[in-house]
């Protein structure tokens, strides 16, 4: 079997991306699945990985940054969000030119970012300005459970006003087409509801009339097996008893939360609705122990190899 070639980008050079790459793509899990071709700034992995490092690095490496100086550890910075940034550009142009199935990203920092003079508040908008695509979900695997929010990151504030049917529909749409691809059938759906109780019949909320429930009466006509909005922690419960293939909550810590009390090191993001695969490890840069040795990199060698699993699913057919 010839193994997918994947593109992995190095994420924030002041967190731990470059170390958990660099045990990833070394690793059995990895190696056995794909032949990984990782982008980023050669400098920040010596100074990252020194421990492992030596003359050679043991996979291919496409440098796209020159910019040459060590960055300090643990803290954002505009040269970080720079080196960050330009191994995403090379990375998704090395996939739209077809030169790989999929890319893997490590985590960046939206300080870092930012500060280097990009107004994106993470990964997913980005990649969806890069690639021109105009529907986009992200979705969270974590080992049988998929799960996908229709509110990123934006301010608990602003999530009611940002629930809409037309969100909604697009999200779970974009979600249960993506688990058909990948051999899925007869996906059920748990829609989870805003507000406590799923509103309690408009008593605790009106999202849930409003919005919410219209968005199930066009999933269903559609022809997509979904309930009636539910309590999100009832949907929960019902959906790690797998009950359900697909649970949709309203933002980001209504899923988020969930998952990492599930399990932490299995978290995958996956940016449906791209014209490639694309992955994440489902944490952030963590900055208090970067350069340190101490970075868990189960969660890359997860996205990796989910990566690998999904597009060789998605090609062979």
């Amino acid at each position: 079997m010839i193994k997918p070639r994947l593109a992995i980008t190095l994420g924030d050079p002041a967190g731990i991306g470059c170390e958990i790459v660099f045990r990833a793509v070394n690793s059995s899990a990895v190696k056995r699945v794909c032949s990984p071709v990782v982008f980023g700034d050669k400098q920040s992995l010596k100074q990252s990985s020194f421990k492992y490092f030596k003359n050679k690095t043991p996979f291919e490496f496409i440098e796209s940054s020159n910019i040459g100086d060590s960055v300090k550890m643990g803290v954002p910075s505009e040269k970080a969000g720079m080196i960050a940034a330009s191994a995403i550009y090379k990375a998704v142009k090395y996939c739209m030119d077809g030169k790989a199935l999929a890319l893997v990203t490590a985590p960046v920092s939206k300080e870092s970012l930012k500060m280097a003079g990009l107004k994106y508040p993470g990964h997913t908008e980005l990649l969806a300005d890069l690639t021109k695509s105009r529907q986009i979900a992200m979705m969270m695997a974590c080992g049988s459970i998929h799960s996908v929010m229709v509110t990123r990151h934006i301010p608990i504030s602003e999530i009611s006003k940002n629930i809409k049917t037309k969100t909604i529909v697009e999200t779970v749409t974009l979600s249960a087409d993506f688990l058909r691809k990948t051999g899925r059938k007869n996906i059920k759906v748990a829609l989870c509801g805003l507000n406590p109780h799923a509103g309690d019949n408009s008593i605790l909320g009106f999202e849930e009339r409003k919005f919410i429930l219209p968005a199930y009466k066009i999933l269903k006509k559609s022809g997509i097996n979904i309930t009636k909005p539910l309590p999100a922690d009832s949907a929960w419960l019902k959906t790690k008893n797998k009950q359900y293939d697909l649970i949709c909550a309203m933002y980001h810590d209504q899923l988020m939360i969930a998952l990492k009390c599930i399990d932490p090191a299995k978290i995958v993001n996956v940016t449906v609705g791209l014209p490639f695969i694309r992955t994440s490890p489902g944490h952030g840069t963590a900055f208090d122990i970067a350069g340190k040795n101490k970075a868990d990199a189960r969660a890359m060698t997860e996205a990796i190899a989910y990566a690998a699993r999904v597009c060789t699913q998605i090609n062979a057919k």
